[in-house]
C-alpha cells in the first residue's frame, strides 16, 4: 500500500462513523457492507465473529492487510437499534498500523456515533465535501508521529517533520461540516515532540479545547463564533517554556469579546537552540523585552458592540494589551457610523466590504500608552548596534521623525516625537485622542490613509 493510502485509512478511521447506514439487517449483510465499504482496497479482509445480540448487530477482530503488510483493525463493531437506520454505532479499538510497527500509528479505544444515518459508510462518503458529521464522542486517542504514515501526515499538512506522540483523553464533535461546527471539545491533550530539523524537544498539553456554534468558515471574512475557549496550555521544553492559563473568543471580526490572561513566557533558554544566523536578532529582542531575563507575562481583551442610534448606528469598542516589565496599550473608540442603503448590521458585519463602504459621522478614538521600560532598552540597544551613545540614538530617533514631516504631517510627525520622548526616559506614558471629521468615507481612508490622516484633529498629553 503505498503511504498514500495509508494516510487515507488514518483519515477515513478517525472519521469513521461521523457518518453512518446500511443496506441489510442481517449479519451476512453486515459483514459484507463492511467488506466492500472498508475494505475494497485491501489485499485480504478478515473478521473473526458478525453476530446479533440484544437488539445489536456486532462484528468482532475485523482485520484490513494491505499489499505492503500495513493493517487497519477495528476490535468490536457494534450497530444499535434498526440496522437502516442505527440509534447508535459504537467502535472499539481501531487503530492502523504499518508494517513491521507493532504499536499502531493511529489508535482510538472508542467512538460513539449517537443518532447515526448509515451503519457503515464507505470511504468515499467520508471525504465527500458535503458530508455532515451528525455527532462523534470519543476517548483515548493516540497518534504514533513516526514512520511513513507520519512523514505523510505532516506532508498534509504542510509541516517539518516530527517524532514523538499525541494523546486526547477525550474529543466531542456534533454537526460538523465544510462551513459549520456546532460543537468542538477536547479534553486531556498531551504530547511529546521532537523537530527532526532543529533537533528541540518539546512537551505540549492543553486542559480543554471548546468551539461552539463556529460559522462561516469556508468563507474568509464571515467567521463568526458564539463561543470558543481554551484553557491550561504549556509548551515547554530543555530550560523554556510557554504558559496561557485561558483565551476565548466571541463574535466576529467586527464585535465580540476576546481575550487572554494567565500568559507566561520563559524564552531565553530557546537562544542556544536557534541556528546561529537568528540568534544576534533573538536576543536583541530579548534584551529589549525583558531587559535579557527572558522573562514575561501578557494579559489582553477586546471587546466592541453595535448600538442602535435611528439612521445611524454606533461602533462601541474598548480594550488593552499588557506586557509585564515592558508596555502596555489601552484603547476605546466610539463612532458613529451610517451604513450604506439597505444594509443591516449584520449583513455588514459578514460583508467586509459592505462595511468598509460605510461613512463615519465623526467619533472618537482614545490610546493610552504606558511604558515599563521598553523603549528606554530599545534606545541602548540602537546605540550599542550602532556604537554611538544613547544620547546621541534619542538625537537621531528625533531627527528622522521631523524628516518625515512632509510626509506624514505635523500631527503624526508629534506623536513620533513623543515616543521618542519616551525613549529618552523623559516621560512614561503618552495619550492621545483622535477625533474624526464629520463625515469620513471609510473607503477613502484605506485607500490613502497618509492623505486622510490630517483630517483627523490629534489631542496628545505625557506624563
Amino acid at each position: 500500500m503505498p503511504v498514500s493510502l495509508g494516510y487515507r485509512q488514518f483519515t477515513a478511521g478517525f472519521s469513521l462513523l461521523l457518518l453512518s447506514g446500511g443496506v441489510g439487517a442481517s449479519p451476512q449483510q453486515f459483514e459484507a457492507d463492511l467488506r466492500e465499504r472498508l475494505g475494497g482496497e485491501a489485499s485480504a479482509f478478515e473478521v473473526a465473529e458478525v453476530y446479533e445480540q440484544s437488539e445489536a448487530t456486532i462484528a468482532e477482530d475485523i482485520a484490513i492487510t494491505y499489499a505492503n503488510g500495513d493493517v487497519f483493525t477495528i476490535k468490536r463493531y457494534r450497530v444499535e437499534g434498526d440496522y437502516h437506520r442505527p440509534d447508535n454505532v459504537v467502535i472499539d479499538g481501531m487503530a492502523v498500523s504499518e508494517a513491521g510497527n507493532s504499536q499502531p500509528f493511529f489508535s482510538v479505544a472508542f467512538i460513539e456515533l449517537p443518532d447515526a444515518s448509515q451503519a457503515v459508510p464507505s470511504f468515499d462518503e467520508m471525504s465527500a465535501s458535503d458530508v455532515v458529521w451528525k455527532a462523534l464522542n470519543a476517548r483515548d486517542i493516540t497518534l504514533n508521529l513516526q514512520g511513513e504514515a507520519a512523514d505523510e501526515f505532516f506532508s498534509e499538512l504542510d509541516s517539518p517533520p516530527f517524532e514523538g506522540q499525541l494523546h486526547i483523553e477525550t474529543l466531542t464533535l456534533e454537526e460538523v461540516s465544510s462551513s459549520a461546527i456546532g460543537l468542538f471539545d477536547l479534553q486531556g491533550v498531551n504530547a511529546d515532540f521532537n523537530d527532526l530539523e532543529s533537533g528541540v524537544n518539546s512537551v505540549f498539553s492543553l486542559a480543554n479545547l471548546r468551539i461552539e456554534q463556529l460559522t462561516g468558515i469556508d468563507t474568509p471574512g464571515e467567521e463568526s463564533v458564539e463561543h470558543a475557549v481554551l484553557n491550561g496550555v504549556n509548551l515547554s521544553g530543555d530550560d523554556w517554556s510557554i504558559v496561557l492559563d485561558s483565551a476565548w473568543v466571541e463574535g466576529n471580526a467586527y464585535v465580540g469579546d476576546a481575550g487572554f490572561e494567565g500568559a507566561f513566557f520563559d524564552i531565553g533558554g530557546l537562544l542556544p537552540l536557534l541556528p546561529p544566523e537568528q540568534r544576534q536578532e533573538f536576543e536583541t529582542f530579548n534584551k529589549v523585552l525583558t531587559g535579557g531575563s527572558g522573562q514575561f507575562g501578557a494579559e489582553g481583551r477586546s471587546h466592541s458592540r453595535w448600538e442602535e442610534e435611528g439612521e445611524s448606528d454606533r461602533l462601541i469598542a474598548d480594550g488593552y494589551l499588557r506586557l509585564s516589565g515592558a508596555a502596555s496599550v489601552e484603547y476605546s473608540l466610539d463612532l458613529p457610523i451610517m451604513l450604506p442603503k439597505n444594509v443591516s448590521i449584520e449583513q455588514a458585519m459578514q460583508t467586509p466590504s459592505l462595511f468598509e463602504s460605510a461613512t463615519l459621522q465623526g467619533g472618537e478614538v482614545n490610546v493610552a500608552y504606558t511604558d515599563e521600560g521598553l523603549l528606554p532598552r530599545l534606545t541602548t540597544e540602537i546605540a550599542a548596534n550602532e556604537n554611538i551613545t544613547e544620547a546621541q540614538a534619542v538625537s537621531q530617533a528625533l531627527g528622522q521623525a521631523r524628516q518625515l514631516e512632509p510626509l506624514l504631517g505635523p500631527q503624526i510627525t508629534k506623536l513620533m516625537t513623543g515616543l521618542v520622548d519616551i525613549m529618552a526616559g523623559h516621560s512614561q506614558a503618552l495619550t492621545v485622542n483622535v477625533a474624526l471629521p464629520n463625515p469620513f468615507i471609510i473607503n477613502q481612508f484605506i485607500m490613502n490613509p497618509m492623505g486622510n490622516a490630517e483630517q483627523f484633529t490629534f489631542t496628545f498629553e505625557l506624563k
